[in-house]
């Protein structure tokens, strides 16, 4: 396992959620509707891992499910990131 930096700690809520800080989101380019996968690694420690889409995910500007990733919160599919970055 790579080194381990501590990020932050959060309490449980009543409900049992976490809620995840802004600046850790923004870190590891997490967004609304990522899915997190959670992986058991030992009694007191759990993995996060961005997993695949939620099933129907579509690029905001042209509409394919291929391969779309997150920016800022956003679906966007390779292509189309593409042609952001060459604005």
């Amino acid at each position: 396992m790579e080194s381990m930096e501590r990020l932050g700690s959060r309490k449980i809520d009543e409900l049992g959620r976490v809620t995840l800080p802004s600046e850790l989101r923004a870190k590891f380019g997490w967004g609304e509707k990522d899915t997190l996968a959670m992986y058991y690694v030992d009694s007191n420690t759990l993995m996060l891992q961005r997993s695949e889409k939620y099933p129907g995910a579509k690029c905001v500007f042209c509409g394919t499910t291929e391969a779309t990733k997150s920016l800022q919160g956003k679906d966007v599919c390779s292509g189309c990131l593409e042609k952001i970055k060459a604005e």
